[in-house]
């Protein structure tokens, strides 16, 4: 026969002023309830919440019991919506999310922890809107009555002359350009030319300017292909191709936008090599090895090649890391967001950099090395030399 529970000594409640439970917490064994307020709006999709795994009242809640704080009706309306009146939901500080079903009741169980982020997200994203808010009317403010308003807007951003001829003077600040201070000076000179087209005196003018662009695009890449090269003959570490790759992603891989910092996130204590994000905002993730790993490796028994024990390695991290990513996206996108940076987390795919195609010495392991490329899930291995190869694609389209 069970025990029966002896009623708890440390134990709070509140009530309201017409005596009915507002909320009730056993200390001892950390189990309590929750009424939600008949005029709260959460009221009609939520009566009560268990709470379990509690010392004291969780921060979620409104004491006042008005419900969910932050994300409150999102969250209750599209639950009462799917489960109807079976639903019972328990805010649980030490279980995981769930959903448990009897033909009688649904018991949504929500993990406070995952709460707390994904309400922090949402109170990122309405401080963000505040601000444009508060941005659209100081502009509206300057535009109505300039006199008494101008300059009030935090979101206007006034460019003093020849600050940019300034920096480029300076050779270090030329020298030092990053992949994307590059991209960014191309993406604005179609519409340098349009307005310069108005104001020099002819064409020929417009393309020497042209020709200089293209010139030291050429000069670029032509950089960057010898010190490829170089580095293809020698035996660098990782992390030396970790750093070159960093330095020249953006151009070697040129779909992409924007690389993010390993320091930029950290998914279960561990970063992955690269995270680039496309034109579109969706995130890719990039683990590198090096060029002299071996890719392939022979089955005497069954006559065929299968994957390297390093390469089935990195196929297992980057696995991880797309998988944790997914699991953190709102999280990370919250993150990158405050970094001015907008991505789209929606099932990413991965890339491992490794090995050399020229090390395929045979039809049948070049072969068994595509079928087996091909049959992992949303990842590629791409090869060092194939790289190599786009790049000097990209030179040869300069010349012609």
């Amino acid at each position: 026969m069970a025990k029966k529970k002896t009623p708890a000594r440390n134990s709070v409640e509140k009530r309201r002023e017409d005596g009915s439970l507002l909320y009730r917490l056993d200390r001892d064994n950390k189990v309590g309830e929750y009424h939600v307020n008949t005029d709260s709006t959460q009221y009609k999709h939520l009566k009560k919440v268990e709470i379990e795994g509690f010392a004291t009242f969780p921060t979620a809640l409104y004491p006042t019991g008005f419900g969910f704080k932050i994300s409150g009706g999102q969250l209750v309306e599209p639950l009462h919506s799917k489960y109807g009146d079976k639903l019972t939901v328990v805010l649980s500080a030490t279980q995981p999310s769930s959903v448990k079903k009897t033909k009688a009741s649904v018991t949504v169980t929500i993990n406070a922890g995952k709460l707390q982020q994904v309400n922090r997200e949402v109170s990122d994203v309405k401080r963000t809107r505040r601000n444009e808010i508060t941005t659209l009317v100081q502009d509206f403010l300057i535009d109505q009555f300039p006199k008494d308003f101008t300059g009030v807007a935090s979101g206007t951003f006034k460019y003093r002359p020849n600050k940019i001829a300034e920096m480029l003077a300076d050779q270090d600040v030329v020298e030092n350009l990053s992949d994307l201070d590059r991209f960014a000076i191309q993406a604005a000179f179609p519409d340098l030319v349009e307005e310069m087209e108005f104001s020099l005196r002819s064409a020929k003018k417009v393309k020497i300017v042209t020709d200089g662009i293209n010139t030291s695009k050429k000069v670029y890449l032509d950089k960057i292909i010898s010190e490829f090269e170089k580095k293809l003959k020698g035996s660098s570490s990782e992390n030396v191709w970790q750093k070159f790759l960093h330095d020249h992603i953006l151009t070697l891989l040129n779909t992409y936008a924007h690389v993010i910092e390993k320091q930029s996130v950290e998914l279960d204590g561990k970063y992955p090599d690269f995270m680039l994000i496309d034109a579109y905002g969706y995130l890719d993730v990039y683990e590198i090895k090096k060029p002299q790993t071996k890719l392939l490796s022979f089955d005497n028994g069954r006559k065929n090649y299968y994957w390297h024990a390093e390469i089935s390695r990195a196929t297992t991290q980057t696995e991880k890391y797309m998988s944790s990513i997914q699991r953190h996206r709102y999280e990370l996108e919250s993150k990158l967001r405050k970094e001015s940076v907008e991505a789209r987390i929606v099932r990413p795919r991965g890339f491992i950099i490794a090995g050399k195609r020229s090390d395929l010495k045979s039809e049948e392991m070049r072969e068994d090395f595509r079928v087996l490329n091909d049959s992992l899930k949303n990842i590629d291995v791409i090869c060092f030399d194939d790289l190599l190869d786009n790049l000097k694609a990209l030179r040869d389209r300069l010349d012609s």
